[in-house]
């Protein structure tokens, strides 16, 4: 019997943005071959890939928590309307965007409606300033082109404000995915900065390993060592 605890597969796959197959993580017995394992795929990894498969797995870990989710069900070509309701997005955008770091993923959008409620609103009032601003000017005796001109100005005023007050006061109905994240291949930033990708040497790959198995499975320092067994001396399931 090898690995085979999920959570500590996922955890691995995490903190070195790689994949490890069923069948690769059965076969490992003890964390030296654990160790090898990984660090093989590390040798092998280009760094693009690393990148990308950390954004993977780490949004993959948020959906298998919050709903149970099987990895093997979990692609990056997965719609993600088909596996989260609309009203947890807001939810599990939060964690996603804690897992990849807020600064790669745009916040939650307004529903569509209201968008389009506050452009149209918006734009309406621009045109309700310039014809006012024609019609006084007509009436003052000036041109229609400086009626135009002031009534333009003062409505992209009038509109800019309004877009910013409104803004402010929807900004509690920002709760959904937006709509052009259709995948989760979509959430994966193309710029997403990883602290290390590349260059572990075999000494660093086992330190992460020693920490993520005795916090995963409970174990005092001492109790750990790399041949031993994770069923025999580990009592791992």
């Amino acid at each position: 019997m090898g690995l085979d605890s999920v959570e500590l597969v996922m955890d691995l796959e995490d903190a070195f943005g790689i994949e490890l197959k069923d069948e690769e993580v059965t076969e490992t017995r003890t964390p030296r071959m654990v160790i090898d394992l990984i660090f093989s795929k590390l040798k092998a990894a280009d760094e693009h890939v690393c990148r990308s498969q950390r954004a993977f797995y780490a949004i993959r870990k948020v959906l298998v928590q919050t709903f149970g989710l099987e990895r093997k069900s979990i692609t990056p070509d997965m719609q993600l309307r088909d596996r989260i309701p609309k009203s947890r997005e807001r939810e599990v955008w939060k964690q996603i965007r804690m897992a990849l770091g807020p600064n790669h993923l745009r916040g939650l959008v307004r529903p569509s409606w209201l968008t389009r409620a506050l452009m149209t609103t918006a734009l309406a009032l621009f045109s309700v300033i310039v014809i006012a601003m024609i019609r006084l000017s007509w009436g003052a005796g000036s041109t229609v082109k400086e009626g135009v001109l002031q009534g333009v100005v003062l409505g992209l005023f009038a509109a800019a404000l309004f877009g910013i007050v409104a803004g402010r006061l929807t900004r509690p109905l920002c709760i959904y995915i937006p709509s052009r994240m259709k995948s989760i291949r979509d959430l994966i930033p193309r710029n997403l900065a990883s602290d290390r990708v590349t260059g572990w040497t075999r000494e660093e790959v086992a330190v992460v390993v020693k920490r993520l198995v005795t916090e995963q499975l409970g174990l005092q320092g001492s109790d750990y060592t790399e041949d031993s067994r994770f069923r025999d001396d580990f009592n791992m399931d």
